[in-house]
């Protein structure tokens, strides 16, 4: 039996007023503990990404919160992915230890945090996993797409690009080879990462009626990186831009300016292990 108690609620405010700083939070491993991997659907658009900021509200911060509202201590996560502000996943992969003594029923635990959590966060599954399973540095994948429609659509709006124009496929789809015969993607980020070495596997660009859905599959990705190759895509398809002028971003060459699409549109969709 999982034994869990809860004096009262806290707060966002509560939490924060307490002093929890989790990126300061030293990890011991303990081996008398269990490795807890969660599998997590959230709706980012309210969130000012995943990764915990003292003075935002995050997805791991939400989660950490109610982990500590269920065992009064500070329990910190690894997420396989740190998705950008208003970015949302399908199935983002998550993993902390607990003390065995601790933990019990993997079952009444994922009814209990999500009876915690807000709406638009859910852990969708929950496993044990090996001790030296870490759900960033573990993964061998990561799965994005992004939804684009070329209607208005009140109900689809959320979590997608509209885009009231036309857009060649075909010129997408040529212009979508250029990134996969690249192997360094530092200067298409917005924050430069030293290593900008990125193997990117596929860019698939399919069309169903007014939808178009632009599913890319890496080993990992950089700050931005889809959304920068997302909105130089658009950019061939709307005939405002040539290839020459990605030629020319990827190498650190001058050429015309390429818009970031925005992150609505974004959805980590599965992550690889």
């Amino acid at each position: 039996m999982l034994y869990i108690f809860t004096p009262h609620p806290i707060s966002r405010q509560e939490t924060r007023q307490i002093g929890i700083d989790y990126n300061t939070q030293k990890v011991v491993k303990n081996r008398s503990g269990v490795n807890i991997l969660m599998e997590i659907e959230y709706d980012g658009t309210n969130y000012a990404g995943w990764q915990y900021q003292p003075s935002k509200i995050t997805i791991q911060g939400e989660l950490e919160r109610a982990l500590f509202q269920l065992y009064q201590k500070k329990i910190k996560i690894t997420g396989a992915s740190r998705t950008d502000a208003g970015v949302s996943a399908l199935g983002q992969i998550a993993n902390f230890n607990i003390a065995a003594l601790r933990f019990r029923n993997l079952k009444y635990f994922q009814l209990s945090l999500n009876a915690i959590l807000p709406v638009d966060i859910c852990v969708r599954k929950i496993k044990t996993v090996p001790d030296n399973f870490n759900s960033r540095y573990s993964s061998k994948g990561k799965i994005y797409q992004y939804k684009i429609i070329n209607n208005r659509s009140p109900l689809r709006q959320r979590f997608a690009w509209v885009r009231l124009c036309d857009l060649d496929l075909y010129r997408m789809r040529s212009a979508a080879k250029l990134f996969l015969n690249h192997k360094d993607y530092a200067i298409f980020c917005s924050i430069k990462d030293k290593n900008g070495e990125v193997v990117l596997r596929t860019i698939k660009i399919n069309k169903i009626n007014d939808e178009i859905n632009i599913k890319v599959e890496a080993n990992r990705f950089l700050y931005k990186m889809i959304r920068r190759i997302v909105g130089a895509l658009i950019e061939i398809g709307r005939g405002h831009r040539i290839e020459d002028d990605i030629k020319k971003a990827l190498t650190g060459q001058k050429h015309h300016p390429l818009m970031c699409a925005p992150a609505k549109g974004l959805m980590l969709v599965k992550v690889k292990y």
